[in-house]
């Protein structure tokens, strides 16, 4: 019986949602935007093959519809393939979708090409592999024959806003792209009042009233192309962009928030049952907060199903314990009510995981943001930040590692705005490598200890929890095999986990056939190049040198590597110190010998001071950076004829050797592939599209 009711449900689903799709005129209250069909295309800066001659995006608040208008010319071949597809995305909870036109200009004439059996449909669900279903249906028209020359003209509007918004409209418009445009505008027509703040530009919006109606437009001509950089951070906003809200201040925003995530029915059987055992084999508040974290982290697994109004709205505690299951805002709210029927203060609170720092310099909306956290605070005082969607987290109540979320609106009604995300977490891992070298310059034998501290140690636990050791010996063995040839395991991987202290410890052994390789300089030399691999791993020299962006980094970042030589044969060594300490990082490397044990140590020490360069230091940091890949490397060479007799040095690969190839060395390929699936989901549960 199962499978004809699903088909009949999926059915239903399918006319329900093509149903709501429709071809209808052009709204009156549009403004009706002319293109050119003679605008020249740039010479340089054409992305795509096509020229965009038009793009206009107008919002009737009052009539809750959004209007689209885009026009574009096929210059060259891959052209065509960029303007012969129309796509519009609606959710049918609460939208209709209305196409207008679609044409073809060709010499002038104008061709119709829309049909409402070319009109496709389907659930677009495109972070179905992070366990998140927003229920947005995607309706698509393939344009038969367009050729070189061709302008594609398509225009639809969307009918319909998110009821959950209580009629406070917030928006935003960004008025250029990557690539040109001759002609764009963004318009808004509205009985109430908007604020509006404009991002990267200086323009202000024409503002008209006409029969109480206020009509916002913002315009703009011959529009060039916008070059992205390379390791600009998430949050910088590249964009000239527009912000629109009706919300005065965060306080109201706040007041949104708590209206919709405030639950007063009383708890559950299970629920009760579930806090009461939490209380009664966990006696301070401290090991309370610790269970019931650890309870909603591990035994209520994600999943974000949030179409309509349950993009934004929380489901009951009550329900969320029955089904087990539940997004970002389910988990926390399901939390904080733990914890406050404990007698602990606790507030769910919204946070942006990609713009951060850059969130209180846009205006409120309650549209912002796109993950939930739990702000709490303890019998002293202490405020303590929880992100309930992660996994596998180890250490106490007060030191379980919150990623850099930087700000969040807590939807306490004590709080007037946005408040500071504090951590003090260094995300620390340090290594210990022994080489045993072998005489006569053959191999060595290799000893690998790993030590991961708090979010590195979580995402280790994770990856072992969630893999089989025998998988994860195989990778791991790829590894040095293509980095020393032929190499053979002396014991398996081991691991040491101290959840108390959230420190996760890798252990390695293998024997190394062969490490040395021959000298390019001197035939009769060969070399043995010792790098460490796991700093490396992280860094990358800049290939653009002029900047208009910031240079995002790592944040925050500490590796400590310790690398100890046991030779076989006495060696000429002189000790050395290296210190870079820049605005951006700090790096210290020290080398010392033992003469009467013949062993060579090499430590180093890596941090980075911020988590981005601004574009008036980055000329600062670059020579920095050249000052550290000089330095980075130690070489140990021997003579053919007569052992290991000559000096050992540092030195630097070229930019683009050692730290440009750096991932392909520190980081197992196999391991890579292995690991993948965990890295999106630890990245995206992050992220969640639930808020």
């Amino acid at each position: 019986m199962h499978k004809p009711i699903t088909l009949l449900l999926l059915i239903f689903a399918f006319y329900t949602s093509f149903s709501q799709v429709s071809i209808t005129k052009e709204p009156s209250w549009i403004i009706n935007e002319a293109h050119d069909p003679n605008a020249i295309a740039p010479e340089n800066g054409l992305y795509g093959g096509a020229h965009v001659l038009l793009y206009t995006e107008q919002v009737h608040v009052d009539r809750e519809e959004a209007y689209i208008k885009n026009v574009a010319k096929a210059v060259e071949y891959s052209g065509i393939q960029n303007i012969s597809s129309v796509v519009a995305d609606y959710d049918p909870s609460y939208q209709e979708l209305r196409f207008h036109r679609i044409d073809v200009i060709r010499n002038g004439e104008t061709i119709n090409r829309l049909n409402q059996n070319d009109i496709q449909t389907a659930r677009r669900e495109t972070n179905a592999e992070s366990y998140i279903y927003d229920g947005s249906i995607s309706a698509f028209v393939n344009i038969p024959d367009v050729r070189i020359g061709d302008i594609v003209v398509y225009s639809y509007s969307v009918k319909g806003f998110n009821p959950i918004q209580k009629n406070k409209f917030s928006t935003s418009f960004v008025l250029n792209s990557t690539q040109p445009i001759d002609r764009i505008s963004a318009h808004v027509f509205t009985k109430k009042p908007l604020h509006y703040k404009m991002l990267n530009s200086d323009m202000v919006a024409d503002l008209k009233v006409n029969g109480g109606i206020n009509h916002y437009k913002w315009a703009q001509e011959n529009v060039p192309a916008l070059l992205m950089e390379e390791q600009t951070p998430a949050w910088y906003i590249q964009n000239e962009t527009v912000l629109v809200t009706q919300y005065d201040s965060w306080d109201q925003v706040i007041d949104w928030g708590e209206n919709i995530f405030t639950f007063n029915e009383p708890l559950n059987q299970e629920l009760k049952q579930t806090i009461s055992k939490i209380e009664t084999n966990n006696k301070n508040e401290g090991e309370r907060i610790k269970a019931a974290l650890s309870f909603v982290q591990n035994e209520v697994r994600y999943l974000a199903i949030s179409s309509g109004i349950g993009g934004y709205k929380p489901n009951p505690p009550n329900k969320v314990m029955e089904q087990r299951f539940g997004d970002c805002k389910d988990k926390s709210v399901l939390f904080a009510t733990m914890l406050n029927h404990m007698g602990i203060e606790a507030y769910p609170t919204l946070v942006n995981t990609t713009l951060k720092q850059e969130l209180p310099n846009l205006t409120p909306s309650s549209k912002i943001f796109d993950h939930c956290i739990v702000k709490v605070v303890d019998k002293n005082g202490s405020t303590l930040w929880y992100d309930p969607t992660l996994t596998d987290q180890g250490g106490t109540y007060a030191n379980t590692y919150m990623p850099d979320y930087r700000y969040g609106l807590v939807l306490d009604q004590n709080m007037s705005d946005l408040d500071t995300i504090t951590d003090f977490r260094s995300n620390m891992i340090e290594t210990f490598s022994t080489f045993t070298l072998e005489k006569g310059g053959v191999g060595a034998d290799l000893e690998v200890r790993t030590h991961y501290y708090e979010g590195e140690a979580d995402f280790m636990r994770s990856v072992f929890r969630n893999n089989s050791k025998d998988l994860i010996q195989q990778e791991l063995m790829s590894y040095y095999s293509d980095n020393y040839g032929k190499v053979s395991t002396l014991a398996p991987p081991t691991i040491e986990d101290d959840t108390l202290k959230n420190e996760f410890l890798l252990l390695e052994r293998y024997h190394l056939d062969s490490i040395w390789s021959p000298s390019m300089e001197n035939t009769n030399n060969m070399n043995l190049s010792i790098y460490p691999t796991g700093l490396i791993s992280n860094l990358s020299m800049p290939t653009q040198l002029q900047r208009l962006t910031p240079y995002a980094l790592s944040f925050p970042f500490v590796r400590k590597e310790h690398i100890k030589v046991k030779l076989a044969e006495p060696l000429r060594v002189q000790p050395e110190n290296v210190t870079i300490n820049s605005d951006y990082f700090y790096y210290d490397f020290t080398s010392k010998y033992n003469a009467s044990e013949k062993i060579i140590d090499l430590d180093y020490y890596f941090k980075h001071q911020e988590d981005h360069v601004p574009v008036s230091g980055f000329d600062t940091y670059y020579k920095d950076m050249v000052k550290l890949d000089q330095n980075i490397g130690y070489l140990i060479y021997t003579s053919k004829n007569n052992g290991i007799t000559s000096s050992s040095y540092s030195f630097g690969y070229s930019m683009g050797t050692l730290l440009g190839i750096g991932i392909i060395i520190a980081i197992p390929l196999g391991l890579i592939a292995l690991v993948i699936i965990l890295i999106v989901r630890y990245n995206k549960k992050k992220a969640a599209n639930a808020s």
